[in-house]
Order: structure tokens, then C-alpha cells, then sequence
């Protein structure tokens, strides 16, 4: 089992020096297959993203955001902080800003992504500077717990063939037994209680701490929101522990056997550093470079223009065609008719009740769930087919209905129904 000094980078030989330990010369077989976290979630996100990145290896001209750069920098001015405290040197709050603003300054490149055009660099510099002062004032002297491993660079097995990377901000022990696991978030997104009781990522590396230290009779999982200058934390027990091993070899099999890979749309897009190749960006960038004229003259922005031109005109036309609809149902009603005639068409009105189901964005779907289960019916309708629960409806016993009943309401749809007159 790989011990305390490997999982923080040093080994101690027989005469107690120290030597670097390489990632590669872990104990482990060298046909097993590595992941991280942010390798799995790279997958769920966008799987045509995961194959630019991990299987082509594509590369870019974007460097990183500014939101990946300010945090390398607090990560890496928060772990000075905690490695010159191991060596009982202890800094002062101007010497970690002075710290954090000349690694700021050395490491700017040109080509770090601004996405958030509102903001300047200095914005997000400031912004990463106010959060090592909040972080120092609210922990001082520092003396909590004790550190046991910065930024780690163990690997966990999850099974004989599949390893997963297990890279913490700060490993801790506040008493004997105890560990805490820290992670530095920086961004904007303050986490709630349930996505902390339910996060993969620091999850999967208590499994990793519980192999590592069997004497760990509890793993701490603490996420230090530094924008908002809170902290978050959480505890799994070991049965979900084992339950998350499983589902994350189940994910990690879903990447494997993947042979397509598809591009999705969310509000990752503007940070992705893809877009350029990616099919759902790739026509903006070929010509948001061009002239006014060449501009107006590509074929697939007059594709475009006519579509939309067609749809405005659907619209309006649907919205005229409604109300004539309505006025033929009143007329029909009115005069006691189930058809009207002109000399060349015949307009049949069709009317039923029907019973009615909330659908999936309604508030008054759990109830729906509920009633489903506590009849058996909800395997039958699994995934709930509004379609095909209204249409079984009718044919219920009594005591069916009478629970659906309270979940439903009756309904009457109307249809028009046009034929040439012979």
C-alpha cells in the first residue's frame, strides 16, 4: 500500500534523506487505465469535447480563460502559504498578496480568454487578491489542523484495470482518525448543502484517502467557497462510498465504449476553447471575420435570413388561422352544427373530454409520481407518457381512477377537420 510520504511527492530511504517520487514510478501496472474527475465530467458535459481533448489531443490558440488562471494563482499562493508552514515559517498577509500579484504578473500570457468582455484583467485580479485577504483573516493563525499533503498526486484503484487521479488542494488531520479533504473553489457559484452531500469530485477521493489511511474512521469533505468567503462541507459513509465506486466504473464504461460523439449546447460554450472546429460555432467563425459584403453574401447566413423570414410569416399566419378557428367553434355552438359548409370545402368540428396529467415542467408532477407508485402503475408508464396515461384512463377500475382523479382534471379539446365537398 502506498504510503503517507509517496501520496504527498517524497519517499524516505534508509538513511532518512528524501528524493522526488515521479507519477510514473507509483506502484501500479502500467496497462491500467487512467482517469480524473475532470476527465469523466468532460465526457457528461460534451462528449465531442472529450474527444478534442483527450483523444485527438487537438490544440489550440485559447491558452486558458482568465477564470482558470485566476484560480491557478490563489491555489498556488494558498498552497505557499501552507508548504512554508510546514517548515515553520510563517507569512504575513502583504507577503502573500505580494506573492500572488508577482506570480500574477510573470505568468500572463497573451491568449488567456476573456469571455465576460464587461471585465478587465485587472478585475479578475483584484477579485482573486480580495480572496487570499478573506481566506488569511478567516483562518489565521492556521493552526486548525495539520497539513499531511498539498496538491497530491496519488492515483486510487478503482478496479484491476482502471485507476483514477486523486489531486487535492489540501489534505488535513485536525485529530487523530479525523481527515479533511480541502478544495478551493473560486468561482461565482456559491455551492448549496445538497450539491455538496452529492459532489462526485471530492467523493471519490475520500475513497482514495480511506485505502490510503485505514485508521481514517471519518473523511471531512470541506469546499471553501472564496468568493463569498464561506465554507461548505460533507461526509459520505462507506456504503456510498462503495455505491459511488460502482457508478463512477459505470461512467468511466459509458466513455470506453463510446464510438460517437456528439457536441452539446449549454453555457459552457463560451469558455469552451473548440468553438472555432466545433460544428455548433464552426459557421460563426468563418464569417464573423468577413467584410459587410462577403458577410451578406454567404450562402448559409441567406440560408438563415429566408428561414427566419418564413417562420415570422408561419407565425403570424398561425395566429391568424387560431382565430378563425375559435370563431368557427363559436359560430358552430351558436347555431347547434357540428360542420360548416362553403361551396367548395366542409369544416367538421370534433370535440371529446378527456382526463388530463400535469406534464413534466409542471409543479403537480410529484403527486402524479406518487399516486403512479402507490397503484403499481408507474412501471407501465415509466418515464410517464402523458399520451399513453389519458388514453388508458377510461379503461381503469374505480379505485384507479379515484386516486388519479385528485392528480387530474377533465378537459375538452376540440379539432377542425377540413374535406373538399364532393
Amino acid at each position: 500500500m502506498t504510503d503517507l510520504n509517496s501520496w504527498v511527492g517524497k519517499n524516505k530511504d534508509s538513511k532518512s534523506e528524501t528524493k522526488e517520487i515521479k507519477p510514473t514510478e507509483l506502484d501500479l501496472p502500467i496497462s491500467m487505465a487512467t482517469f480524473s474527475h475532470s476527465r469523466i465530467s468532460s465526457f457528461e458535459q460534451c462528449s465531442l469535447k472529450y474527444k478534442y481533448t483527450y483523444i485527438d489531443k487537438i490544440a489550440t490558440d485559447v491558452v486558458r480563460t482568465i477564470e482558470t488562471y485566476m484560480g491557478d494563482i490563489v491555489h498556488q499562493t494558498l498552497e505557499k502559504l501552507y508548504k512554508d508552514l510546514k517548515f515553520e515559517k510563517y507569512n504575513e498577509l502583504q507577503d502573500l498578496i505580494q506573492f500572488y500579484n508577482n506570480l500574477w504578473k510573470e505568468n500572463w500570457e497573451e491568449g488567456i480568454l476573456i469571455v465576460k468582455k464587461e471585465y478587465t484583467q485587472e478585475n479578475y485580479r483584484a477579485m482573486g487578491e480580495r480572496m487570499i485577504k478573506d481566506y488569511f483573516n478567516r483562518y489565521k493563525p492556521f493552526n486548525q489542523s495539520k497539513t499531511i499533503g498539498l496538491e497530491t498526486t496519488e492515483y486510487y484503484e478503482l478496479d484491476e484495470s482502471h485507476k483514477i487521479h486523486v489531486r487535492i488542494d489540501r489534505l488535513a488531520s485536525p485529530e487523530e482518525g479525523i481527515y479533511e479533504i480541502h478544495d478551493y473553489k473560486t468561482n461565482s457559484h456559491m455551492k448549496t448543502q445538497e450539491e455538496a452531500d452529492t459532489d462526485r469530485q471530492l467523493a471519490v477521493y475520500a475513497l482514495g484517502v480511506k485505502k490510503l489511511y485505514p485508521d481514517a474512521k471519518r473523511v471531512k469533505l470541506i469546499w471553501h467557497m472564496l468568493a463569498f468567503d464561506k465554507e461548505v462541507s460533507s461526509e459520505r459513509t462507506d456504503e456510498e462510498l462503495e455505491q459511488l465506486k460502482k457508478e463512477v466504473l459505470e461512467s468511466i464504461k459509458k466513455i470506453e465504449n463510446a464510438t460517437h460523439y456528439e457536441p452539446t449546447k449549454s453555457g459552457l460554450c463560451p469558455y469552451c476553447e473548440y468553438q472555432s472546429i466545433c460544428p455548433l460555432f464552426k459557421h460563426l467563425y468563418e464569417t464573423k471575420e468577413l467584410p459587410s459584403k462577403e458577410y451578406s453574401a454567404d450562402e448559409g447566413v441567406k440560408l438563415v435570413d429566408k428561414y427566419v423570414e418564413l417562420k415570422n410569416k408561419e407565425k403570424k399566419f398561425s395566429e391568424e388561422i387560431e382565430k378563425v378557428s375559435e370563431e368557427i367553434k363559436k359560430y358552430a355552438k351558436y347555431i347547434g352544427a357540428k360542420a360548416l359548409f362553403s361551396k367548395s370545402h366542409i369544416v367538421t368540428i370534433w370535440s371529446k373530454e378527456v382526463f388530463k396529467f400535469p406534464r413534466k415542467n409542471d409543479l403537480e408532477r410529484t403527486k402524479l409520481i406518487k399516486a403512479l407508485k402507490g397503484l403499481n402503475l408507474y412501471n407501465k408508464y415509466l418515464d410517464i407518457d402523458n399520451w399513453e396515461l389519458e388514453k388508458g384512463y377510461p379503461d381503469m377500475n374505480e379505485i384507479e381512477k379515484e386516486v388519479l382523479k385528485k392528480v387530474g382534471k377533465t378537459e375538452k379539446i376540440s379539432r377542425l377537420y377540413v374535406r373538399e365537398r364532393k
